[in-house]
């Protein structure tokens, strides 16, 4: 996980800036993976000390921000918790005190987009204005809830979803040989390029549901398909599903376009279910999935009722045929 997020323009740039020793004063890291935010709060967290390579006192701090023991980075709030105005003013207290160690303090604060009104506009004074040497990291999975003023007061730094081979790469490195690549490579797929959720799926076992739910939903015949979203109701994988159903019809234009093309297919371990689906449909059905389900996507995003959008998104795929 940490070589994919230093592969990041959003690492990248506060390596930059630590480098020119011209950083902001509030940072504001955008990830959507709730599983990893705080990770890669602490890689972020660490390049804005500037540690040099091969320093002893450095490869110390970086050992102790990794477990969160390191005196001038401080997280708040508390694992489990949500960050509350107690958490603001101890937070304005501490930064008041000077550095232990060196000539800067960090702040990281996460997810800042679960913290209340109340408890943003605490912040504000002191994200505009910190003391000398503080520096403040916010992390959030989303800007939706973060306050516009506390927005136009932190530099953004935001990490898009990452791409499918760099997801599976991601979990061969971390699970090694506790799961073939396949299965690995099917979880990526299915996490709309999210590291956190194609682990969740991958340790969960949904990955096969998931599968079996989205190529019933391309192969069933007309007759049956209404029953076929029927079982497949309110699932707790709603984007995941559709971001498989994108793969799906991705891979499957690729079968249906010839030209060498196979060789790019991601879900290589499903190419027998892939011809199906390439027969079954036009070359204007394949692409036109790809609109039809980003749309389903968006209206997935504002609460839509799933079962209906489903059922409509794949009537409109069909009816292209």
């Amino acid at each position: 996980m940490d070589r994919l997020l230093k592969e990041t323009q959003a690492y990248r740039l506060i390596q930059r800036e630590s480098e020119e020793n011209n950083l902001s004063h509030a940072y504001l890291l955008l990830f959507n993976d709730g599983r990893n935010l705080k990770k890669a709060l602490k890689i972020f967290a660490t390049e804005l000390f500037g540690f040099q390579e091969g320093d002893e006192n450095g490869e110390r701090a970086k050992k102790l921000i990794e477990e969160g023991n390191f005196a001038d980075c401080l997280f708040y709030p508390e694992d489990g918790k949500k960050l509350t105005v107690d958490d603001a003013e101890k937070i304005r207290e501490e930064s008041l005190l000077s550095p232990i160690e060196g000539n800067k303090k960090v702040f990281v604060l996460g997810d800042f987009s679960e913290a209340n009104t109340q408890t943003q506009n605490k912040l504000l004074k002191l994200l505009e204005e910190p003391p000398k040497g503080v520096v403040f990291l916010l992390g959030a999975t989303s800007a939706f809830s973060i306050l516009p003023t506390v927005l136009s007061r932190t530099k953004k730094l935001e990490i898009l979803p990452f791409d499918v081979k760099a997801v599976t790469e991601t979990l061969v490195r971390i699970y090694g040989k506790k799961y073939d690549k396949d299965t690995l490579a099917l979880c990526a797929a299915t996490s709309g390029g999210i590291v956190g959720e194609a682990q969740n799926i991958l340790e969960g076992g949904y990955y096969k549901t998931l599968s079996e739910s989205a190529f019933m939903l391309c192969l069933c015949e007309t007759s049956r398909f209404p029953l076929a979203v029927k079982n497949i109701g309110e699932t707790k994988y709603k984007k995941e599903l559709l971001s498989l159903l994108r793969l799906i019809f991705r891979d499957a234009l690729l079968i249906k376009s010839g030209k060498g093309l196979e060789k790019s297919i991601l879900l290589s371990s499903e190419k027998e279910k892939l011809n199906e689906v390439a027969q079954k449909y036009s070359l204007d059905a394949l692409l036109y999935a790809q609109t039809a389900i980003s749309k389903a996507e968006l209206q997935v995003q504002f609460n839509a009722v799933f079962p209906q959008c489903i059922e409509i998104c794949m009537a409109n795929i069909r009816a292209k045929k």
